[in-house]
């Protein structure tokens, strides 16, 4: 695939001058599967729900996308009117686990463009991975994802699309593998990625964008997606054999069936009962927004299979095999404020609060205590992915971490715990223009970001990007050096 960017976060908001007259009435674009009617939109154009492959259904459940194709006689006839969101993949409702929402038949995504006029030159592109643990959320969630206006006011074209998650996603077994033509399993999630961005490439130019110009962001697991796909073999057309089931053994048992066709003939809930959520491998990573306890790790969900990912990422930079381009890796400095374990923190005295941490702690010997699960679970461990992608890319790698917290305490997407610091999503908001939704009236500091292009800031400094932007050498080095020196970068996030 022709990628030309490819980073993990982005932290600022872009702004362009440009004067521009678009058209007022509903566009209709020529694609490779047939026109699509879309809407005028604050300003600028949406289409929603474009399907870029078969419904992953029935027999289709645990396979490799497969894309629309007049061929094949899968395009839809006529005009599709991409008027409305497609369905939200199947996952357990993130306000209530023991209920259900979505749907198997969910592989669509939506542009937003600025202009659709041939006259006019190419826009750069934006395409969004949004994150979810890999088991929640989906391309258009409110507050969380592009908008037509975001296109309107940053002269660039997005594209959001639905991936499947948790078990529809990323289940590998050596059951699946036995029926599947290359012999492996798992990773279905990460394939409809790049079927999507291989859509892009064959679609974009029709929509006003620049194929040679596209930018893959995405943030917290979706930050785990670019991270798998910069060691992709598929991203660079090159693949090798490799195998990991065992992890998932316990959910055959908890289906209660051993052979692959009545796995396709499971009902969605079915299948998402049979995750093993609570028992390793853990799926539903609860512990993420914890300190961590000796010993417990949850399992992976992106795997090396030897199709998508033929060794694990390090080892494939290494190697010199990876997506050589430019990255951008961020976190916020206080990620796992806006849903940390346990959810009572706030109400607790001090004494409660020293007990816990030690209770914790404690498990891997008498250490004091330095920062906290932000520190450990994930800017440090994204230092060392830093560090290392620097080390072996030819392209530049950016680091940058955002301190900077809301003027007052907000429920981000409407979670239960009141955030008040740089937790999770706060930068993905100011991206998105979204904090008005949170905050209104805004105040100045909700707002201005300061200058990230200020010469200061290389690809060899990590920038802490607040009110201005300061460069020193490492943020918390020396809480760093204590989490990493003390073997905690095996209980980090590197998204």
């Amino acid at each position: 695939m022709n990628i030309s960017k490819l980073v993990f976060v982005v932290y600022t908001l872009f702004s362009y001058c440009f004067d521009e007259i678009r058209s007022t009435s509903d566009p209709v674009v020529k694609t490779s599967c047939g026109p699509v009617a879309g809407l005028n939109d604050y300003g600028a154009f949406s289409f929603r729900g474009v399907p870029y492959a078969l419904p992953p259904v029935g027999n289709l459940r645990w396979k490799p996308p497969t894309p629309l194709s007049k061929s094949q006689d899968t395009c839809w006839s006529g005009v599709y009117q991409a008027e409305t969101f497609g369905n939200t993949c199947f996952q357990r409702d993130p306000y209530n686990s023991s209920m259900y929402m979505g749907s198997e038949d969910c592989l669509y995504l939506n542009v937003y463009t600025p202009s659709i006029s041939r006259l006019k030159k190419k826009l750069p592109v934006m395409v969004w991975v949004h994150g979810g643990s890999l088991q929640k959320a989906k391309a258009n969630w409110p507050t969380y994802s592009p908008t037509s206006k975001l296109a309107n006011e940053t002269n660039i074209v997005y594209v959001g699309m639905n991936y499947r998650l948790h078990a529809f996603g990323f289940m590998a077994l050596k059951t699946l593998a036995d029926v599947s033509p290359t012999g492996t399993s798992g990773n279905y999630g990460l394939m409809d990625v790049i079927l999507a961005m291989k859509w892009v490439q064959e679609n974009i130019q029709q929509f006003g964008g620049d194929r040679t110009n596209v930018t893959l962001f995405g943030q917290s697991s979706g930050g785990s997606i670019m991270f798998a796909l910069l060691a992709s073999p598929l991203c660079q057309g090159l693949f090798r054999k490799s195998e990991a089931f065992e992890d998932n053994d316990i959910f055959m048992k908890n289906t209660g069936y051993s052979d692959v066709n009545c796995l396709y003939s499971l009902s969605a809930d079915a299948v998402t009962i049979s995750v093993p959520w609570d028992v390793y491998p853990y799926w539903a990573m609860c512990d993420l927004g914890e300190l961590p306890m000796m010993g417990h790790f949850d399992g992976a969900l992106i795997i090396v299979d030897g199709i998508v990912l033929k060794q694990p990422p390090f080892e494939t930079w290494k190697m010199g095999t990876k997506v050589d381009v430019p990255c951008l890796i961020g976190t916020l400095a206080n990620k796992n404020d806006y849903q940390p374990v346990p959810v009572d923190l706030k109400e607790w005295d001090w004494n409660k609060y020293t007990d816990y941490v030690g209770s914790k702690l404690s498990t891997f010997g008498n250490h004091d205590f330095t920062n906290m699960v932000s520190d450990l679970r994930a800017n440090c461990p994204n230092d060392v992915l830093t560090s290392f992608a620097r080390k072996y890319f030819r392209e530049p790698v950016y680091r940058y971490v955002a301190p900077t917290w809301p003027s007052q305490p907000v429920h981000p997407v409407n979670l239960p715990f009141s955030a008040s610091y740089s937790f999770n999503m706060w930068d993905v908001f100011a991206f998105f223009g979204s904090i008005d939704q949170y905050i209104n009236p805004m105040k100045e500091s909700d707002i201005q970001y300061g200058d990230p292009a200020t010469p200061i800031w290389n690809a060899n400094v990590t920038a802490i990007v607040s009110q201005n932007t300061n460069i020193p050498s490492t943020f918390h080095p020396d809480q760093c050096s204590f989490w990493n020196e003390a073997g905690f970068f095996a209980y980090g996030l590197t998204k």
